[in-house]
């Protein structure tokens, strides 16, 4: 069984990392699952910043007051310091950090990295294990004074790749400081979560950071700077040219933004929404900041929909909406404004984009820096968090003691409050998308719908159980269904209450005992901007439990037509069976009858939709041959009903 995730977690004691590697375990002395509006908001905006980030930060304004590209050693005047007092310090370095864990991580790809870059392979110092256990890391470098122009705005700039193991409370962070005495810490790494490399392993970008440290080094001529890394035990961190660029006098910048499409404790990044179940109005949030160093008026948020097309693919109307909400008062430098921009109505499904403003009477010097975009899809019946591209996969086999019958796993999704008027929303499968693995052949799921409970102290009291949405039989992957979508009906369809946010995925109901594993593919870019806490995976281990995790995978709730689900037959006057079954499409329906009666015959596909309807008169024995070799490959559903009697059989369609 497949490992590579989080193998590190299930060698590490609990006592000393206190978090396994991206699952989250918490307990009611270690954290509380409900979040304030504050926190949530932050959050998931902080989340849409490290996209943004890596788009724009990388756009110097002005000139060049200081550059370091580690030419090939350690620069004379430049300290590590080891608050540890061992020998797992940074170092000059021109190769890939290495390490158990590292094996694939490459060297990072910097402007000059071919004259090397300054690199704490924290992985590398841990193979294997020291006796006791890994050891966290407790070093920083640091710069000696350096003598800068004065300037009134100052940005600290560098070139990195990163990834840590194993707490969301270890510390990757740059510290400055006029005098070497007193420090002011930033995040290095934009609140990334452990386990979360970037750029990735492999690529062949490196991250471009940018920090505005004017509030420390405007109008100043001696700079310290020092980059700290504090508790990890894994993986790396590697850095080069660092700059200090004077910044810009007007620069207004939006740090982060988000589309709320509902009002609840824990928003996640929706992608699809259906219009029936879209709050209306919508709203948006951004964070915007003065970054220049003059004084701002006219601030702003302005948010501009556009729908790219309709969601049958014909043009769109454009712009359909332009919003703003004003300020009113001046803004001084490098003061941060979360502002909502309220109103927006939508009325018609199809693909849209919401790009935000940061708005200022002055002109703007860094204007990329002031814009960011996020697309949306207004759909007819399905409700999703991904969008791909999709590149690996999700699910419990990837996390230590995972790939067990009973495992699950689960996508917090939230249904608008404006909901059909005020009633419920009607789920009636699950749609997911069985990763392109030989490990998910014979595994077989059920999909799941569970009520979140935001008043929880724990994620497995906040997942409550038993599930609002699920189905009374598996289905068991193949080898035709890897890279593909598959839709597993909910009998009965759940009835979703507006305003409430629920938790949708499968279980692993067999296959573990063959190896297989069932794991869906995975969305990476969205991945990346979801709030914390709204993926989950319950391990069915020796101690099973929830945890919260990084991951996003494709999967995603319909609100199609009814499904009819299978009653009792105990009393029925008739029974039927169909043969063979998996079959190509040509099959024959045999129906036994006690009395003469006349049955409407249909077949359903997964979302609930007729291929099949007709009459079929008994009285005895009769078969019935039918042809779907014109339908797509599935699951689907025969179904005969006269009134009084409803009976269900489920057929494969290979």
């Amino acid at each position: 069984m497949k490992k590579n995730y989080a193998l590190l977690s299930g060698l590490i004691l609990a006592s000393v990392l206190g978090e396994a590697q991206d699952l989250r375990k918490f307990s009611n002395e270690e954290a509380k699952v409900k979040l304030t509006e504050e926190s949530a908001i932050e959050s998931q905006l902080s989340a849409n910043r490290v996209v943004k980030t890596q788009l724009q930060n990388n756009k110097a304004i002005g000139d060049t007051l200081y550059y370091q590209d580690f030419a090939s050693q350690i620069p004379a005047g430049w300290t590590i310091t080891n608050q540890a007092g061992n020998s797992n310090n940074w170092i000059w370095a021109n190769a890939a950090p290495g390490g158990q864990y590292s094996t694939t991580t490459a060297a990072l790809n910097s402007t000059s990295a071919a004259n090397g870059f300054m690199s704490l392979p924290a992985d590398l110092y841990n193979t294997p294990f020291p006796a006791g256990g890994p050891v966290g890391m407790d070093v920083w470098f640091a710069s000696p004074a350096i003598t800068i122009p004065s300037a009134a705005s100052v940005l600290l700039q560098w070139q990195q790749s990163s990834r840590y193991c194993c707490s969301s409370a270890n510390e990757l962070v740059v510290e400055v400081s006029t005098d070497n005495i007193n420090w002011t810490t930033y995040d290095a790494i934009n609140g990334r979560n452990p386990n979360t490399g970037v750029p990735s392993p492999t690529s062949a970008a490196a991250e471009q950071m940018s920090i505005n440290v004017s509030a420390q080094f405007a109008n100043q001529t001696t700079a310290y700077v020092r980059w700290r890394l504090t508790g990890a035990t894994h993986y790396y961190w590697m850095i080069d040219d660092v700059t200090l660029v004077e910044g810009a006098g007007d620069a207004m910048e939006l740090t982060a933004f988000n589309i709320n499409f509902s009002d609840t404790s824990i928003n996640p990044v929706l992608s699809i929404i259906p219009q029936a179940i879209l709050e209306n109005p919508m709203s948006f949030t951004g964070v915007t900041t003065n970054a220049g160093s003059n004084t701002q008026s006219g601030v702003g948020l302005e948010v501009e929909i556009i729908q790219d097309s309709t969601y049958s693919g014909a043009t769109g109307q454009g712009v359909v909406a332009i919003l703003n909400t004003m300020l009113g008062i001046p803004v001084p430098s490098l003061q941060r404004d979360t502002i909502v921009v309220n109103g927006y109505n939508n009325s018609g499904d199809g693909y849209y984009t919401a790009i935000f403003r940061a708005l200022s009477t002055a002109p703007n010097q860094n204007p990329p820096a002031a814009i960011g975009s996020q697309p949306f899809v207004v759909s007819d019946t399905v409700l999703a968090k991904d969008l791909g591209p999709y590149i690996g996969d999700a699910g419990p086999g990837n996390y230590v003691g995972g790939g067990n019958d009973g495992d699950r796993w689960g996508s917090m999704m939230t249904v608008g409050n404006n909901t059909l008027a005020g009633t419920n929303a009607v789920a009636t499968s699950i749609s997911i998308l069985v990763a392109n693995v030989t490990t998910n052949d014979g595994a077989s799921i059920q999909p799941r719908i569970w009520k979140w409970e935001d008043s929880a102290s724990t994620i497995a009291n906040a997942i409550i159980t038993p599930p609002v949405g699920s189905t009374p039989f598996s289905t068991t992957i193949d080898t035709s269904m890897l890279g593909n979508w598959i839709t597993l009906p909910l009998f009965p369809p759940a009835n979703l209450v507006p305003g409430t946010q629920y938790v949708v995925g499968w279980e692993q109901t067999g296959g573990a005992s063959t190896g297989a594993e069932f794991t869906a593919a995975r969305d990476r870019d969205l991945e990346s901007v979801q709030p914390s806490v709204s993926n989950f995976v319950y391990v069915n281990d020796a101690a099973p439990s929830w945890g919260w995790v990084t991951q996003l995978a494709a999967v995603r709730v319909n609100f199609g037509n009814y499904i009819i689900g299978v009653e009792d037959q105990d009393e029925a006057n008739a029974e039927f069976s169909v043969s063979p079954n998996p079959n190509n499409g040509l099959f024959n329906v045999n129906v036994t009858s006690k009395v003469a009666a006349t049955y409407t015959m249909s077949v359903r596909n997964m979302l609930g939709q007729v291929v099949y309807n007709d009459n079929l008169s008994v009285s005895g024995s009769k078969t019935q041959a039918l042809d779907l070799t014109n339908v797509e490959k599935g699951i689907y559903f025969v179904t005969l009903e006269n009134g009084s009697e409803r009976l269900v059989k489920k057929v494969i369609v290979k």
